[in-house]
């Protein structure tokens, strides 16, 4: 079966045509999208499969926002979706919208082994819930369970709980981003802004400016990447130090997962950010904020970490979802036609 996945965040929209059958999956075309080039998703879908000469069974996107009987509200964009206008719209019979952490989810079965890194090694339960977190332009997270032989995600919009503070200098990081934006959620620490927050924190805490080096490339660069490559070379105190308490909270955030949902089946990094920072997450950092959470450090000393290096697991899931949904269409529909057939 052919369907159309998609991966709609707020930096950027990632399209791909696949062919999916019961075993398999097979991305044949994809393409990536500035997303806040374009007026709306419609729009992007139109130029993507201008010309083809089969269209889709079935689509499926993962949206960075909330989805609500059928639409959505990309959380960093003023798109708005719906299932019914874009079926509409793009000539699709089925279109279905999950959260983007949702399909990220549906898609670590199709990730390759060779695209993972152990981050933390455990002793898995293998019918055990899953979680997924992964910071990018936001925070997402989800939950994987497992039940009657069926696969159940869970979405979730915790990346924009309240940001806990576990020590005075978090204290102190807390009220130093509230005077600037008032409430104070995980999203805005644990992203590529957030990174770039928690570096003016320590850059005002330590008294000290921008290197020179550091303050050239920020003229020219991400923020976000400057303040990592800088820390992973060790060229910048205030860069390495900044990168340090990104990756503790990180950590921390992690182990919130994995209690809040027991993932004894493992916790799975995703997120354009981990994978840069993969020398970093080695460290005692991350491992330390993970695990130190009596009276359970038993319990998380034995959860699975894993980076997942694959920037098409969205599509993945996506794909799947979007597979899953035309064969149970086309049985119901079977179904009813059965019942409904004269004897």
């Amino acid at each position: 079966m052919r369907v159309l996945a998609g991966d709609i965040g707020g930096t950027k929209t990632a399209l791909a045509v696949a062919d999916v059958g019961p075993g398999s999956l097979v991305l044949t075309r994809a393409a990536i999208y500035p997303s806040a080039d374009w007026p709306g998703l419609e729009e992007i879908a139109r130029d993507f499969l201008a010309g083809a000469r089969i269209r889709p069974d079935a689509a499926a996107f993962g949206v960075a926002g909330p989805v609500q009987k059928g639409s959505a509200k990309v959380t960093k964009l003023p798109w708005r979706l719906d299932e019914r206008r874009l079926a509409r719209r793009l000539d699709i019979p089925r279109v279905r919208l999950v959260n983007d952490f949702v399909a990220a989810a549906l898609g670590i079965p199709r990730v390759s082994s060779r695209k993972m890194t152990l981050l933390l090694p455990g002793r898995p339960d293998p019918g055990g819930p899953i979680g997924v977190i992964g910071a990018g332009t936001g925070l997402g997270q989800a939950a994987l369970l497992t039940a009657g032989g069926a696969v159940l995600p869970l979405a979730s919009e915790g990346g924009h709980v309240d940001f806990g503070p576990r020590d005075g200098r978090e204290d102190a990081l807390l009220r130093f981003v509230r005077k600037r934006f008032g409430r104070v959620d995980r999203d805005r620490l644990l992203s590529g802004e957030g990174l770039g927050h928690i570096y003016e924190f320590v850059k005002w805490q330590r008294r000290r400016p921008d290197a020179p080096g550091v303050a050239r490339a920020f003229l020219r660069e991400d923020r976000a990447a400057v303040i990592s490559r800088f820390a992973l070379s060790r060229r910048d105190p205030l860069c390495r130090e900044a990168l340090e308490m990104f990756v503790s909270i990180y950590g921390s955030e992690a182990g919130n997962l994995a209690l809040q949902y027991r993932a004894t089946g493992g916790v799975y990094l995703a997120g354009g950010i981990a994978p840069k920072i993969l020398p970093a997450l080695r460290g005692p950092a991350f491992r330390n904020s993970f695990r130190n959470k009596p009276p359970l450090v038993d319990l998380l000393s034995k959860i699975p970490v894993r980076v997942i290096r694959d920037s098409r697991l969205a599509l993945y899931g996506a794909a799947d979802e979007a597979y899953r949904m035309a064969i149970e269409t086309t049985r119901l529909r079977w179904k009813t036609t059965t019942r409904s057939a004269p004897r």
